[in-house]
C-alpha cells in the first residue's frame, strides 16, 4: 500500500489509460458478439473509483468536504421519490462521482517524470492509429463491428463503444496536436488522418467541432503561406462535405421535414426533454427537489448536460459540482487560442450531453492537461538551467 501511495501521478495515470481503453475495446468486441456488455468494464471502474477515493481520504481527506455533500443531496433527493434508490439511477450517480473524483485525483502532477509521460503520448498516438486504421476499414467494408450507432444511421467509431465517447474522444485528440505541436502539427500524418476518422464518426457534434477547431487554428497560428491557403481551403472542404455528409442522410433530411431544424440538431433531444423530462418533474418532484435533484429513472434525462446536471444534483448541488470541476482541471495556464479550444470543447456537451456522465471523458482531459503540465514543467526547467549557466 505504502508503494501505491508514493507512485507518481504520471504512472498511476498511464495505468487508468492503458486498462480503460483496453476495457473499452474488448467491450465493444464483446457486445458485438452477445449483445451484452461487458461486465469487467465495470468492474474495472468501480475499483478505480474504489482507489482513488481511498488514496484521496488517506492523502487529502479536505477535497472530499464537497464530494461528501453531492452524496449527501444523492441520498435526500432519493428519499423522496416516489421510487427511490433504483440500481440505475444510483449507477447513474456513480457515473458522475466518478467523474469529479477522478478530476480531483489528478488535480496535481508531483515529480512529472519526462520519460513517463513520453511514453503516455506515445501509446495514446499508437491507439489513435490503431482505432483510425480500424474505423477506415469499417468504412471501406462495412464492418458492422466497428459501427457508431446500432440502427441505420451512418458511422464508425472504430472500438470506442459509445458514439458520444467517440465525439469527446477525437475532440481531444484534434486539441493534442494543435497544443503539443502548435508549430508543426499540420505536417503530422496522424493529425489528418485522426480529422478524416473523426468525420466517419457521423456525429454532428464532431462537424462542428472540427470546423471550430480549424477556425482557431487558423486564425491564431503563425503559419507559412505555402500552407496557410491550403488549410484555409482544407477547411471549406470540411465544411461542404460535413453539409453533403448531413444532407445526404435520408435520417437527418427526414427528421428535418417532419420535426425541425431544432430536433434534427439536436437529435430529438429536444422532444425527449418536453415529453420525458418535464413530465417526470411535475410527477415524481416536490419542493426539496429543486434544490438538491433527483432522478429514478435515468432514461428521462434529455442529455443536455446542464439540464442533466440539474436533475441529478438541483440548483445547490450543480454549481459546487462545476466549481470542484473549473477549479481542480483548470490549475494551469494557458494562451488564448487555448482558451478558445477549451471553449469549443466545453459549448459541445450543451448540445450533446454526456460529458460529466461518461466515465472515459475524465482520462481525455486528463491526458490533455498532461500535455500543458508537461510544457509548463519543460519551461521550468530550461529556465533554472539558464540562470544556472555561468555568466
Amino acid at each position: 500500500m505504502k508503494r501505491l501511495l508514493n507512485l507518481p501521478k504520471s504512472t498511476l495515470f498511464f495505468y487508468f489509460l492503458l486498462i480503460f481503453i483496453s476495457v473499452e475495446a474488448f467491450n465493444k468486441i464483446f457486445f458485438f458478439n452477445t449483445d451484452q456488455d461487458f461486465i469487467v468494464q465495470k468492474v474495472v471502474k468501480l475499483i478505480a473509483l474504489a482507489l482513488m477515493l481511498g488514496m484521496l481520504l488517506y492523502q487529502s481527506p479536505r477535497k472530499l468536504i464537497i464530494p461528501a455533500l453531492l452524496i449527501g443531496f444523492f441520498l435526500l433527493g432519493q428519499v423522496f421519490l416516489p421510487d427511490s434508490f433504483v440500481f440505475s439511477s444510483v449507477i447513474g450517480f456513480s457515473r458522475y462521482l466518478f467523474f469529479i473524483i477522478m478530476i480531483l485525483f489528478f488535480a496535481d502532477f508531483q515529480q512529472l517524470s519526462f520519460n513517463k509521460t513520453q511514453l503516455i503520448f506515445k501509446f495514446w498516438e499508437i491507439f489513435l492509429w490503431i482505432n483510425n486504421i480500424l474505423i477506415f476499414l469499417a468504412v471501406a467494408f462495412n464492418l458492422f463491428i466497428f459501427k457508431a450507432y446500432i440502427n441505420e444511421r451512418w458511422g464508425y467509431n472504430g472500438l470506442i463503444t459509445a458514439s458520444s465517447n467517440s465525439t469527446y474522444l477525437y475532440l481531444v485528440a484534434l486539441l493534442y496536436f494543435f497544443i503539443r505541436f502548435p508549430k508543426t502539427y499540420f505536417k503530422k500524418p496522424l493529425f489528418w488522418l485522426s480529422i478524416i476518422a473523426a468525420f466517419c464518426t457521423g456525429t454532428k457534434s464532431i462537424y462542428l467541432g472540427v470546423l471550430l477547431f480549424g477556425f482557431i487554428a487558423l486564425v491564431s497560428f503563425p503559419l507559412p503561406k505555402k500552407w496557410k491557403w491550403p488549410l484555409i481551403l482544407g477547411l471549406f472542404l470540411i465544411g461542404m462535405a460535413s453539409m453533403l455528409l448531413l444532407f445526404s442522410s435520408e435520417l437527418f433530411t427526414g427528421i428535418i421535414q417532419e420535426d425541425g431544424w431544432l430536433s434534427a440538431i439536436l437529435s430529438y433531444r429536444d422532444e425527449l426533454l418536453i415529453e420525458d423530462t418535464l413530465p417526470y418533474i411535475q410527477e415524481n418532484w416536490r419542493t426539496i427537489h429543486y434544490f438538491v435533484g433527483g432522478l429514478s429513472q435515468p432514461l428521462a434525462r434529455p442529455q443536455l448536460e446542464l439540464i442533466d446536471l440539474f436533475l441529478y444534483f438541483g440548483a445547490l448541488g450543480m454549481l459546487p459540482y462545476l466549481y470542484l470541476f473549473f477549479k481542480n482541471y483548470f490549475n494551469f495556464s494557458l494562451q488564448i487560442r487555448e482558451i478558445a479550444f477549451y471553449v469549443v470543447l466545453l459549448t459541445v456537451p450543451l448540445i450533446t450531453g454526456n460529458f460529466f456522465y461518461n466515465a472515459s471523458v475524465p482520462i481525455y482531459l486528463i491526458l490533455l492537461k498532461l500535455v500543458i503540465k508537461e510544457r509548463e514543467f519543460t519551461s521550468r526547467t530550461a529556465r533554472s538551467n539558464q540562470k544556472l549557466k555561468p555568466v
